[in-house]
């Protein structure tokens, strides 16, 4: 072979490796002026949301308590007019926005993505009223329909907690405690659920019960605000007021409490103005106590000590119940 070909041949190879080279330097800078035209565009993004969170925070400073109950809002009734203005602007937003505005407010919790929940909040709600014999009288059938009519009929009335002693006490109190002589061995509502847990769970010593075969706290409600005949807010108002004692103590006695719960973690000084409010006070506790809890339970299966004890727990507890 002549020098000239073998030249040629050098020449051609290296003209070849010249342009694979070339083509190669020219879609690395290609694709790094793209990932760094991403990077900006993903940056003005972030900068943009972030801006939109932060006025959206600033428009409802007088609100922000109300956050929480938001994401409520957002996944129920995303489409709604809400008596008060954060839980409509909040729906408005894109679900990264929302999350942003949680984020930027330091809370925890972010967005629901499915509604099944609320049919399986109020199933597991309905097994514990059997579970731990909280009445007989149906207050929550045909899907919970006076609970949810709080919202669908009634969400503009004023919401008023009752706090008035007029139900008979459990156990002995401590008449310090009382401002009136016709308020002894009264107790509000509230305080008689709180009550009846400790009487059915035998947390009560035998020396300090005053009543030793309390009325079921929903049977109790339902005969002495005379439910089976009241007004449909009326009917309303004590649901809820029921709905709400039973799942806060159920979240503070069992598998979780206050103190190491979602729910404080996101605490806020929220209070319920009208029944519209109450209503998705009471939804989020439910969330949280039965339905969160339980995808947090199958996201740790690995962990079947931790699971285990919990259900340990709850069993002895059952036992309490039988026995009582």
């Amino acid at each position: 072979m002549a020098v000239a070909d073998i030249i040629q041949i050098v020449i051609g190879a290296l003209s070849l490796v010249a342009t694979v080279a070339v083509s190669f330097f020219i879609y690395w800078l290609q694709s790094r002026h793209e990932k760094e035209m991403t990077k900006i565009d993903e940056k003005h993004r972030i900068e943009k949301l972030t801006e939109e969170a932060n006025n959206f925070l600033i428009d409802h400073e007088d609100e922000r308590d109300y956050l929480p109950w938001c994401t409520i809002a957002a996944n129920l009734h995303q489409h709604e007019r809400h008596n008060r203005k954060i839980y409509t602007d909040f729906c408005r937003c894109s679900t990264e926005l929302q999350n942003k505005i949680l984020e930027m407010a330091e809370f925890s919790i972010r967005t629901i993505e499915s509604v099944e929940w609320v049919e399986y909040v109020f199933e597991k709600l309905k097994a514990d009223v059997k579970e731990y014999k909280l009445g007989e009288q149906p207050f929550l059938y045909d899907n919970a329909k006076y609970f949810h009519r709080a919202f669908t009929r009634y969400r503009e009335t004023e919401f008023n907690e009752n706090h008035n002693r007029e139900l008979k006490t459990i156990y002995k109190q401590n008449l310090l405690f009382l401002v009136d002589e016709k308020e002894k061995g009264k107790v509000n509502l509230s305080f008689y659920i709180e009550q009846y847990f400790d009487f059915v769970l035998g947390e009560i010593r035998k020396e300090y019960i005053e009543w030793d075969n309390p009325i079921p706290p929903v049977d109790y409600a339902w005969e002495f605000y005379h439910l089976g005949y009241a007004p449909e807010e009326t009917v309303c108002y004590w649901i809820m007021e029921l709905v709400e004692n039973f799942i806060v103590n159920i979240h503070n006695r069992f598998d979780t409490t206050v103190y190491d719960s979602v729910i404080r973690e996101n605490s806020t000084d929220a209070q319920a103005e009208t029944y519209e409010d109450k209503y998705y006070c009471i939804l989020y506790w439910m969330y949280y106590t039965y339905y969160y809890m339980t995808q947090e339970k199958e996201s740790t299966a690995s962990k079947p000590q931790k699971v285990k004890s919990l259900k340990s727990k709850k069993k002895k507890l059952k036992k309490k119940v039988d026995k009582s």
